[in-house]
């Protein structure tokens, strides 16, 4: 499967690619600044051999022989910290698809921040391709990081076991890095799980990430997908649990970071809306835009809704209420199967006020609707 190839030249043209935002990026040319100081060399294009470790990874999965060669050259040069490296291809487009499949199928390279890449050709014939990771770190502060993130993981998956169901994993994940990080456009390396596990505030990248990454050492497959959310550039999650696929955005799983002008105070409530969605659900919101293939999310058995039994096809009004006996110790999410029963729990609960008959504390409650996901939330004030 591994070729071998010698490729020199006497000119090159080397390019930056950073990544930014929630997912944005942009191209930097240093054309003028490199050309004149490379002319006339003739590099060492040997191609090193390197042994793939990504078999199980989902976009991995997708890629030509061909295009999984590159991918193993460009992570293992990532891994590893080589300064640079020749790649088995000539097309400037494959290296941005691996590296867009490498990040989405690993959370946790938080100490590589886009590339750079130099052609080199000689009389006018393209020749060879490096392929040059841009650091934010040096290997030792890596190396010290990583062992930081470790600490703090550890301790944070000591309250899930490795036997524990797939929904219970997901969900422990989900739960833990809604409650405990804060989204912060304004938090230091908010593009990697730095900001998540070691700063405790992050944006939709970190999230996904951090996501990514605890998933992997529960063994649930995950994948990280990007697009847009609402018109703006955004990050969430593929997972595969007990054989079928959802979708999670673990940013939104924090309604403040959704509609933080529509709710007030709402940092205890977890948004399950976002947990475990189908494709109809999600995408009513978010449009991804990747270079991959996404499976169609139909699934409900492991929804929360359908696995904590707040889940209603009909109208049952007493099963309904009995869930508002448990406001006293946590929000109560209610989902409702179709517009008819979403719109009869609104006028019998809300606007009719017979909530009264169930919830019986002293406590005001506060509501909160999501009328295309047919969802209520309630909690106390």
């Amino acid at each position: 499967m591994r070729k071998q190839r010698l490729l020199t030249g006497i000119a090159g043209i080397l390019m930056a690619f950073l990544f930014t935002g929630c997912n944005t990026s942009s191209v930097e040319e240093w054309v003028d600044e490199v050309v004149e100081d490379i002319n006339g060399q003739i590099p060492d294009n040997t191609l090193l051999p390197v042994e793939s470790v990504s078999e199980e990874k989902y976009v991995y999965g997708q890629l030509t022989e061909e295009e999984q060669l590159v991918y193993d050259e460009m992570l293992d040069a990532i891994l590893n910290h080589r300064e640079e490296v020749a790649v088995a291809t000539l097309d400037k487009d494959v290296l941005a698809k691996m590296y867009e499949a490498i990040m989405a199928d690993y959370g946790g390279l938080f100490w590589v921040d886009g590339y750079s890449y130099t052609e080199y050709s000689r009389a006018g014939v393209l020749t060879g391709l490096k392929f040059a990771p841009k650091y934010t770190m040096d290997e030792a502060a890596r190396q010290e990081t990583q062992a930081a993130i470790d600490e703090k993981v550890d301790v944070l998956l000591g309250g899930i076991s490795s036997e524990d169901s797939d929904y219970q994993k997901a969900r422990f994940i989900f739960d833990t890095l809604v409650r405990t990080v804060n989204y912060d456009l304004n938090a230091e390396n908010n593009q990697n799980i730095i900001s998540v596990f070691l700063e405790g505030r992050t944006v939709c990248q970190g999230y996904a990430c951090a996501t990514k990454y605890l998933m992997d050492l529960l063994d649930i497959p995950c994948t990280i997908v990007t697009g847009t959310a609402n018109g703006e550039p955004h990050a969430w999650n593929l997972i595969e649990l007990d054989g079928a696929y959802y979708y999670m955005d673990t940013t939104w799983g924090n309604p403040t970071s959704n509609s933080p002008d529509d709710f007030g105070d709402v940092a205890e409530v977890v948004d399950y809306c976002f947990f475990t969605a189908t494709t109809e659900e999600l995408f009513q919101t978010h449009s991804p835009n990747v270079n991959f293939s996404l499976p169609e999310c139909n699934c409900l058995d492991d929804s929360y809704f359908v696995q904590e039994n707040c889940y209603f096809k009909d109208w049952y009004p007493e099963d309904i209420g009995a869930l508002f006996t448990e406001l006293d110790s946590h929000p109560v999410q209610m989902k409702f199967e179709d517009e008819a029963v979403y719109g009869q729990a609104q006028q019998f609960f809300i606007e009719e006020g017979h909530i009264g008959d169930y919830y019986t504390g002293d406590s005001s409650l506060f509501y909160m609707k999501n009328e295309t996901m047919r969802v209520l939330t309630f909690l106390k004030k």
